[in-house]
């Protein structure tokens, strides 16, 4: 039987004899940091009310409300300065080393977590974690990107956020049924066990060719996609390595050449211009939606709604719908116009946070919603089930899409800066808005925010889904809607 050659792009069916085990392995490994940094990022739900209890761990007594916003939005501002670091590692030491790396961050976190008294090393604790959530979120996806076929790209990259809301979840669910500081001894070993499992995995082909190191990069794509040493898998690694050799010399003569140019001159063109500022608006919208200050404080916000039902339960159920719709969206958004999908979830969103702000007003007028208090629960769990099917992960596959070639790294960073800002915006002031407006008045605004986003979507943004950036360019141009 002749074996089938291809290359990395290819498409074609894979032998019975080449196992790609070990490539499933590598994804998952890198994920196990993902699903670490989801726990550190789920622990301020249900540990926040306790803070600011009379039960509180702290040697200080309760946290003040003050006190508690640093606590949720610092995070932001610890990602903010990660992303710039990451990013220089990433490209200086490589995807691996810079990957292992952030477990450094979140090991500290829980240590911190575990054996601190005061406020101010909580604050430490949440910094290093945005450090940690920079590096996580930039090179798990750079890696898995770096290390998968083409034709189950789609299917390992949709890894990331799942294993990010598992670990969300897991969260919610030990801080319901464990204490403080045995939740904080047992998930300080998920960084550690990220490190002692993904050491065994290669550096991805690209990084290794990018550096000159030809043989390593031919190792480590054997290894991932299964080769053995019969003539048929040495003639499909070598077509694949030529295809690779070409592809990262194309990408450095090109490099070579924007180096010297790139400057904010390359964003006069209408279609980089636009594709900025549409950048900007689609981040923007993406935090200011509420959907990451409302994960942060999913416990409070039942708590305060008067909801029946448990909050730390509550917050439990709209973790696990979030793993639902965000595997869903890995299935659809393919198979459906990124435009329709993001308008449609964009104002099912609004509906449902309407109706819970609905709810919060009549019950602040004193009216007896005794018999709807269910509105609470099933509205903010539609709300993040149908935000993570389009509205959140859209907004990056958008963005990824418009921004031309060859601005698209310095306007990705731009963008990526800009959403961290606006997220620690949002998270810092959440709780002081709550007590200007009312938990009600925070989910109107959401609710406006989300309708907003889709009609911008509708006006300004053309269709992508199965169009070249040629194409894409073009229509930015020209204005064309689909």
């Amino acid at each position: 039987m002749t074996a089938q050659k291809h290359g990395s792009g290819s498409s074609g069916t894979i032998k019975p004899d080449r196992k790609i085990v070990k490539l499933y392995l590598a994804a998952i490994g890198a994920n196990i940091i993902s699903l670490s940094l989801g726990t550190a990022i789920g622990w301020l739900s249900p540990f926040l009310p306790l803070l600011i209890s009379t039960d509180s761990p702290l040697d200080q007594g309760p946290v003040t409300d003050v006190q508690a916003t640093w606590i949720a939005s610092l995070l932001c501002i610890g990602a903010f300065g990660g992303t710039l670091l990451f990013g220089w590692s990433a490209e200086k030491f490589g995807r691996k080393a810079s990957l292992l790396a952030t477990a450094v961050p979140l090991i500290c976190f829980w240590g911190c977590v575990a054996f601190g008294t005061t406020v101010e090393v909580l604050y430490v604790a949440r910094l290093l974690a945005g450090l940690g959530a920079a590096g996580v979120f930039l090179l798990v996806p750079m890696y898995i990107t770096e290390i998968a076929e083409d034709r189950i790209r789609g299917t390992l990259g949709s890894f990331f956020i799942l294993f990010l809301n598992i670990g969300t979840l897991v969260s919610f669910v030990m801080g319901s049924y464990l204490s403080y500081h045995t939740t904080a001894y047992i998930l300080f070993t998920l960084p550690i066990v990220f490190l002692a499992l993904f050491l065994q995995f290669p550096e991805t082909p690209q990084y290794l060719i990018r550096r000159n190191r030809v043989r390593d990069a031919e190792s480590s794509l054997k290894y991932l996609r299964g080769y053995t040493s019969t003539p048929d898998h040495l003639e499909m690694l070598r077509s694949e390595m030529d295809g690779l050799l070409v592809q990262v010399s194309g990408e450095k003569d090109s490099t070579e050449q924007n180096s010297r140019r790139i400057s904010l001159a390359d964003f006069a063109p209408p279609s980089a211009r636009k594709a900025l500022l549409i950048g900007l608006v689609l981040v923007s919208l993406n935090q200011l939606s509420g959907c990451f200050a409302l994960i942060n404080y999913t416990a409070q916000i039942f708590a305060d709604a008067g909801s029946d039902l448990d909050p730390n339960m509550a917050a439990i159920v709209v973790g696990a719908i979030q793993i639902i719709g965000s595997y869903g969206s890995t299935i659809i958004v393919d198979r459906c116009p990124r435009k329709h999908l993001y308008i449609v979830s964009s104002f099912f969103a609004a509906i449902g946070l309407f109706a819970m702000g609905t709810h919060g007003y009549l019950k602040s007028q004193h009216v007896d919603v005794s018999a709807i208090n269910w509105i609470p629960v099933a509205s903010l769990s539609f709300v993040i089930f149908i935000a993570s099917v389009g509205l959140l992960p859209l907004t990056f596959v958008i963005l990824s899409e418009i921004l031309p070639p060859k601005v698209r790294g310095l306007g990705g960073s731009i963008c990526t800066a800009f959403l961290w800002m606006i997220s620690f915006l949002v998270v810092k002031y959440f709780p002081v808005m709550v007590e200007l407006i009312g938990l009600h008045g925070c989910m109107w605004v959401f609710s406006a925010v989300c309708l907003s986003a889709g009609l911008f979507n509708a006006i300004f943004i053309p269709e992508t889904r199965g169009r070249s950036i040629e194409q894409i360019i073009h229509a930015m141009e020209n204005n064309i809607k689909s």
